[in-house]
């Protein structure tokens, strides 16, 4: 498998974990909190993929627009709209949202959520997007190599490469990650000449993001997958606390 392959595989990879979330993060409203919400899970996933893939995207602005639009379709639907959410206008849902957006005060909804989300999101679809980066550009290096003549001790250095599960284009969780320090070492002493310059540091990015991405080897708060699997769970529940205080906005929207 080639470099190009192990990028598209990567992306795809990337978009069925956010579209699964999304989808997830709807069934779950609507069985747990009977919420419709209305495309808002779908459309935070598409933005997330398009900022992932290179697209100029404000994830903050995003993450923003999600919980207002969730705080929305909760409200029209039983919370004070009443009926069936496939009635409302769409200037009745930007009229409604906009009682979030331009809320202060003591209790902002979903306040303090947003917040630790939008944290969540913006540092590992960061790191995402650094990985789908940095591997179309090792696929340039990679090519480049094709022309060049490596003396054996390098060439047994590059063999030893594919030890590394992401370099040998096998991702899976239970082989070894890559090691950048050895990664680092091979490139400067054998790649010298093609990784100068910004290749050269957009190839130490790639060698972090490899380290750093969940689905690539790590968990934690940078791992996108992890974030968005813990989406559904998180979202429902602040619904649940919002169904149960609806009552306070009432007054705010005309």
């Amino acid at each position: 498998m080639c470099l190009r392959d192990v990028c598209l595989v990567v992306t795809e990879s990337i978009r069925d974990v956010l579209m699964e979330a999304a989808n997830i993060t709807h069934t779950t409203l609507k069985s747990s909190n009977d919420v419709d919400d209305r495309g808002a899970a779908s459309a935070l996933a598409a933005s997330l993929y398009d900022y992932v893939t290179g697209s100029d995207v404000n994830i903050q602005a995003e993450v923003s627009r999600f919980f207002d639009l969730l705080f929305a379709a909760v409200y029209l639907h039983g919370g004070g709209g009443g009926g069936s959410t496939a009635r409302i206008q769409p200037s009745t849902v930007e009229c409604v949202a906009g009682v979030r957006r331009h809320r202060d005060g003591a209790w902002i909804p979903f306040g303090e959520v947003d917040g630790s989300v939008s944290n969540d999101l913006t540092r590992s679809a960061r790191v995402a997007r650094v990985l789908v980066s940095s591997l179309k550009v090792a696929g340039v290096v990679a090519r480049s190599l094709q022309s060049v003549d490596f003396s054996h001790q390098c060439s047994r250095s590059l063999t030893r490469l594919r030890y590394c599960a992401v370099c040998d284009a096998v991702i899976e969780r239970a082989l070894p990650r890559p090691c950048r320090k050895f990664c680092a070492n091979v490139a400067r002493g054998c790649l010298v000449h093609l990784v100068a310059g910004l290749t050269g540091r957009r190839w130490e990015h790639f060698i972090d993001a490899s380290n750093r991405l969940a689905m690539f080897g790590v968990k934690g708060r940078s791992d996108l997958e992890s974030v968005m699997a813990g989406l559904p769970a998180l979202v429902s529940d602040e619904v649940a606390r919002l169904q149960n205080g609806m009552h306070k906005y009432h007054s705010e929207v005309k």
